[in-house]
């Protein structure tokens, strides 16, 4: 088993991964995601003022000022010096898992979540946004090749509009559902279970999104997603949110999802209806620590099952004792539709930003999945590095 950690370890330092929004940049004043990312809600590709923000207030400064570091907004840590209305970014996001059931023996695998190249054409209120990348498994519902493995993807691909002060934004095109808390744990229960994680979900449709002043929302028809065969899989309906930032350490929303489908994706319903509701927020308690929740009430249908009700929940502390570094805890718990009983989770993690635009982290998660005959244990130990060019 110490012989996998290690492995598990030094992959993660050679393996390249993806850079992610950070929901926790409301330690910074920053409670909206617009000034820093093409999307306006967050994740993606980041704009040249999000570049220089990296450098100046996620990577570890080893002691220098603020005012002593002198950030690279253009491509390829600022070798490449593109147009204004041209955003470029080469992202990557991978590294090692070690996963143990029960009593069963451990295994250990290489992780690749994504590996994109992004960009962005803007001329005077007009946008063209697509990604580009290859996945060595899953995000098959990002891939346009229909292999088994080692598929070509695109996460997202949109037309758009601003208006002149740049606080709407109208676009169609293949976008990530608003939803919650775009945090960067995809695998979380309450980006899981709503669907709602930028790894492979995004759907097509038309959105609308609004930045102001204490304010910000996006909804969205869905659709369906297009690159899912046949149509009968394909859900449509709508997801939005709506948050408020009453202070600018503090913002509060609310989210709400509803599809239908001929069948589900997953359970193979017919007539499948699903549904999400919920609040959320983000807090800075302080200089180091941020908290970060989410609950949401899930509900299910089916032409065969009458509604059932579950629900999600997630807590998280982040702690930044110095610049660049952070202690992750989080707790959650979920309650499937139909499902025998509440499973419970907890993590510990550790990110450090070494560089600017580079992070190492390495994350334990414990969950307890409730059972008929009592519950199953798991154990995932995961290390990676995000890499942003």
């Amino acid at each position: 088993m110490r012989q996998s950690l290690v492995v598990l370890f030094l992959f993660g330092l050679l393996v390249s991964p993806r850079a992610e929004a950070y929901t926790w940049m409301i330690r910074h004043g920053y409670s909206s995601c617009a000034a820093c990312h093409a999307d306006p809600s967050g994740a993606g590709l980041v704009t040249a003022y999000g570049r220089a923000q990296s450098e100046l207030l996620l990577a570890a400064n080893y002691g220098k000022a603020k005012e002593e570091v002198s950030p690279s907004t253009g491509f390829l840590f600022g070798a490449v010096n593109t147009p204004d209305w041209l955003l470029l970014g080469l992202s990557f996001r991978g590294g090692a898992l070690v996963n143990q059931a029960g009593s069963a023996d451990p295994t250990v695998r290489p992780v690749q979540m994504a590996s994109d190249i992004r960009a962005q054409a803007t001329f005077g209120q007009f946008r063209a946004n697509a990604s580009l990348g290859f996945a060595l498994r899953r995000a098959r519902l990002a891939a346009l090749t229909t292999t088994e493995a080692n598929n070509v993807v695109s996460r997202d691909h949109w037309l758009g509009w601003d208006n002149e002060n740049q606080t709407l934004l109208v676009r169609a095109g293949r976008i990530n559902l608003p939803f919650g808390l775009r945090n960067v744990e995809h695998t979380s229960w309450v980006r899981e279970r709503t669907r709602t994680d930028t790894n492979e979900h995004q759907q097509y449709g038309l959105a609308v999104a609004y930045n102001g002043e204490g304010f910000r929302g996006e909804l969205m028809g869905i659709a369906g997603n297009f690159l899912l065969k046949p149509d009968e899989y394909r859900e449509r309906g709508y997801s939005g949110y709506f948050e408020w930032s009453p202070k600018t350490n503090l913002a509060l929303g609310v989210s709400s999802l509803a599809t239908r489908a001929a069948y589900d994706v997953d359970s193979r319903q017919p007539d499948s209806w699903r549904q999400a509701h919920g609040v959320f927020g983000r807090w800075a308690v302080n200089g180091p620590v941020v908290l970060l929740g989410e609950v949401d009430l899930l509900v299910n249908s089916s032409r065969d099952q009458s509604a059932g009700l579950g629900y999600t929940g997630l807590l998280q502390a982040d702690i930044e004792p110095v610049q660049g570094l952070h202690v992750i805890v989080s707790g959650e718990t979920l309650r499937t539709v139909g499902g025998v009983g509440t499973n419970v989770g907890g993590s510990l993690g550790l990110a450090f930003s070494f560089l600017p635009q580079v992070e190492l982290r390495v994350d334990g998660v414990v969950r307890r999945f409730a059972t008929e005959t009592g519950g199953t244990n798991t154990l995932s130990i995961l290390s990676q590095l995000h890499l942003l060019l």
